[in-house]
């Protein structure tokens, strides 16, 4: 047999307060169900912690020995059901997301503002890499979840749509397609363009869905990141096709217009990995992002 976790607190209780009335007090106990606990720790450990006297109660030698041992380990497990006991109602803890680089600077920010509003002592970490990089944090099992827009297909880990994002051609305010409602992709041979190298997953999807038409001219600049592509446009060095999330909120220096024959979208959504149920704040977050991906994207 074992001591229990209220046999212990018990004696460490009273090993403390060097009184039983005190100590019944503070557990909120009666003191004969204190003195019960006392004597079953006693009988159960087959040794005296307190001699006792009508006027005091004193630790044994043993007793010494034993709160010292014990004492520390009682508190662990208090601060840990605490901690257990904070997370659930969200009173502190944190949560760790993984996403692509282009969900990262515009659609991400405001949903991290809501959910500090909502639980401030809860900290949020962000690991933002390419989307091969994000699956395998999560595959790995360095985030809670992510977004991304691969995994639909990998086993490991459950996929859930959050929202259709367009590719869009960013171009500066004032360049002579900013004003147009769509650009087909055959009149993008007319202005310098920029582009992603092939080590990024969206030239992949480009490169596909674009398999049947003629090829562009060479690019100006060929970059890793679509964030970088960004500068290139804000600068006015070239216009580039990006994932609608890349782009600031209106007004701003570049904006996005829809691109069509064809129209080129990618899913974005929340990847965990399979069967592994989020934590409370995780959970949270995520139900913030779901509201956020309801209200959409639009090209201008």
């Amino acid at each position: 047999m074992k001591p229990s976790l209220g046999d212990l607190r018990a004696f460490v209780t009273v090993g403390e307060l060097q009184s039983f009335a005190a100590a019944a007090h503070a557990l909120h106990l009666s003191q004969p169900a204190l003195s019960r606990r006392i004597s079953h720790l006693e009988e159960m450990l087959g040794v005296r912690l307190f001699d006792r006297t009508t006027r005091s109660v004193e630790l044994t030698l043993l007793g010494r020995r034993f709160l010292a041992q014990v004492r520390e380990a009682v508190s662990d497990v208090d601060r840990a059901v605490q901690g257990l006991q904070d997370a659930v109602q969200l009173e502190e803890g944190d949560v760790t997301v993984g996403c692509v680089f282009s969900a990262v600077h515009h659609f991400l920010p405001p949903v991290i503002r809501t959910f500090r509003e909502q639980h401030p002592r809860v900290m949020v970490r962000i690991i933002e890499e390419g989307a091969d990089e994000v699956l395998a944090s999560v595959k790995q099992g360095e985030c809670d979840f992510a977004l991304n827009y691969i995994g639909m297909q990998d086993a490991d880990v459950e996929f859930t749509p959050l929202l259709k994002e367009p590719y869009v051609l960013a171009c500066p305010a004032t360049h002579p397609l900013a004003r147009r409602k769509s650009v087909a992709w055959s009149e993008l041979a007319q202005y310098p363009h920029a582009r992603v190298s092939q080590a990024s997953r969206n030239r992949l999807l480009i490169d596909q869905a674009l398999a049947k038409l003629p090829a562009l001219p060479r690019p100006v600049c060929e970059v890793r990141h679509v964030s970088t592509l960004l500068g290139l446009v804000e600068i006015g060095l070239a216009v580039a096709v990006l994932p609608q999330l890349t782009l600031p909120p209106a007004p701003a220096s570049v904006v996005g217009v829809r691109l069509e024959k064809p129209s080129i979208g990618r899913t974005i959504g929340i990847v965990q990995r399979r069967a592994r149920s989020l934590s409370p704040a995780a959970a949270a977050f995520a139900g913030l992002l779901a509201k956020a991906g309801k209200r959409g994207v639009r090209a201008t």
